[in-house]
């Protein structure tokens, strides 16, 4: 069931997207999510609580996402293979978290602490690239370093897909895009 707290996220999420932050007014907000903005100020004490707690919730949905069927695969290029699918389809099934995402990763009003808190959720990410390298599998560089080069070129491919999407379904063209993936952080 879809609560107010939800219709506001989710109406914050598209505002966030479509106009900014700053061109997005909390009236506008509440406006669009058919609540008061009391009712909006109840939830969320600020618009920043709103955008913090806005971030976080799509770093949950895009973690829950990524962890999915990757402990019944074998290798760590299986696991691999399986997190790039499934952040692939996890975007191209929700653009707008995934423009949010992209978009206020690196936001000033995301606080410190929300990103800290929203690192630990991909904690089974480093864990992976750690075992990775321990095996000699991985490039040996700074794991903060090979983690920024993933999400970069996963943004660069999700990006390429949603503007193709008729390539989102050709086995060729995901083996090549997974190909490229691996060859950029493989040792």
């Amino acid at each position: 069931m879809n609560t107010k707290r939800d219709q506001i996220l989710d109406t914050a999420l598209k505002l966030f997207v479509n106009n900014g932050f700053h061109a997005t007014p909390t009236s506008k907000i509440a406006k669009d999510a058919g609540v008061a903005t009391g009712t909006l100020f109840h939830y969320f004490k600020t618009k920043e609580e709103l955008i913090n707690t806005l971030y976080l919730e799509t770093k949950d949905n895009l973690t829950n996402s990524l962890l999915e069927n990757v402990n019944v695969q074998e290798t760590l290029k299986a696991k691999f293979r399986q997190v790039f699918f499934n952040y692939i389809f996890w975007a191209v099934d929700h653009p707008n978290h995934q423009q949010f995402y992209t978009s206020y990763s690196n936001s000033p009003f995301i606080t410190n602490l929300t990103k800290e808190h929203g690192l630990q959720r991909f904690q089974f990410i480093y864990e992976l690239i750690e075992k990775g390298q321990d095996e000699d599998i991985l490039k040996a560089v700074p794991i903060d370093l090979l983690v920024e080069a993933m999400q970069g070129l996963l943004n660069g491919i999700i990006k390429h897909l949603m503007e193709n999407p008729e390539k989102m379904n050709e086995e060729k063209y995901q083996n090549d895009a997974f190909k490229l993936f691996w060859d950029t952080i493989k040792g």
